[in-house]
């Protein structure tokens, strides 16, 4: 049977430099289903070329004349909801209008050249092919969904000092938590947990800034967490997280000591990895990598790391993503009895991630996304 060929994928390109434009169509002209249908100089061109070719997927640049990328984002996902690919400088400056560009509904994000021609060039291409690629097979209303968590108060991170309501405790003297009745709880770890390991892509920033505001201020571990980010944005993503999430959030520094109720974010980049001395768990933050990754950070290598140093008193958690990174760390964690929670497919802008570990078999639990706060608490605080 002749299998009937597939439709290329349409792209509309909407950058105000002549240069970046020209790059971006050679890029994607040379990729047999992926078709370029025009190019735009400014937000505005862009709005109208969309309104009458209806492409797939929308490269941005943020700064533009008569109407930047920010404006046409917010304008295309409210009356016409597309796939976007924001293209930013790594600045600071860019680094924000790129989390604005997220919260407004942009799929990914990738980053313009600055350093190395060729090297970045190489490196913008594989991003952007891959992206595109994914972006096609999204499902545009999903983009820029706002889900208000299941659990039960979120508080501002000026509320760090007080505990979520209760008079439950936790082992070691926290107050405050209190665990759900086991009746109404689904699957629990065998064993307690020493740490909270998440791992995200595509869709993650929103994702994240949905489920670590409801951990309460006095969440009794430390949490992890690998987002795939170009170099240059995770700190600022780990300072917005801060300022909405009743922990302290900040990016990991290599050799810091983790401390309960501290979400440490892995260095675009770099490896998140953790070490065990003297009882403690530390950070370690290089460029190695105990297996080949594109991934920087990996969450194999970092779920890898805490089969290695931690083990059965693991939570491991895989929100929305492309591919399958953290299904290799998981099967390891799972070998030793750690605890695994996947985003469930009808939350995640791309079902990739949680996909590899449902599929696998090594999902504990399947929730929703405004569900996976509650989860990891009703995890953390299992009876037992």
């Amino acid at each position: 049977m002749i299998e009937k060929p597939k439709t290329p994928i349409g792209v509309l390109i909407v950058d105000d430099s002549p240069f970046m434009r020209l790059t971006l169509q050679k890029i994607l002209s040379q990729v047999a289903d992926i078709k370029v249908l025009d190019t735009a100089r400014d937000g505005r061109e862009g709005i109208l070329k969309l309104q009458s070719l209806h492409p797939q997927v929308v490269t941005m640049d943020v700064e533009m004349p008569v109407m930047d990328g920010l404006r046409a984002l917010e304008e295309i996902m409210r009356w016409q909801p597309t796939p976007v690919i924001i293209l930013s400088a790594v600045t600071t400056e860019g680094a924000q209008a790129t989390l604005k560009a997220l919260d407004l509904g942009a799929f990914d994000v990738v980053a313009k050249p600055s350093g190395n021609p060729g090297a970045d060039l190489q490196a913008l291409a594989r991003d952007l092919v891959e992206k595109v690629k994914a972006a096609a097979g999204v499902n545009p209303a999903r983009l820029g969904q706002k889900y208000v968590p299941a659990s039960a108060t979120v508080q501002p991170a000026a509320a760090r000092t007080a505990s979520l309501a209760g008079t439950g405790s936790v082992p070691g003297g926290q107050p405050g938590l209190r665990p759900a009745s086991p009746g109404k709880m689904g699957l629990l770890p065998k064993h307690g947990i020493e740490i909270v390991a998440i791992g995200t892509s595509t869709g993650g920033p929103s994702a994240l800034q949905a489920v670590l505001p409801t951990l309460p201020a006095n969440f009794p571990v430390p949490v992890l967490v690998a987002q795939h980010m170009p170099p240059g944005f995770t700190g600022p993503l780990a300072q917005r997280l801060n300022g909405l999430c009743p922990l302290n959030v900040r990016e990991g520094i290599h050799g810091e000591v983790l401390k309960a109720g501290t979400v440490y974010v892995a260095p675009a980049g770099k490896q998140l990895q953790v070490q065990r001395k003297s009882g403690q768990l530390s950070l370690n933050i290089g460029d190695e990598a105990p297996i080949p990754t594109l991934y920087h950070p990996s969450v194999d290598v970092m779920f890898l790391s805490l089969a290695k140093e931690v083990g059965k008193g693991t939570l491991g958690v895989v929100m929305t993503g492309m591919g399958n990174d953290g299904a290799k760390g998981m099967k390891e964690l799972k070998r030793l009895e750690a605890f695994a929670i996947a985003e469930a497919e009808e939350t995640c802008v791309v079902y990739g991630m949680p996909r590899a570990l449902v599929d696998a078999g090594l999902a504990d639990r399947v929730v929703p996304l405004g569900e996976i706060g509650r989860t990891i608490v009703e995890c953390v605080m299992r009876r037992g």
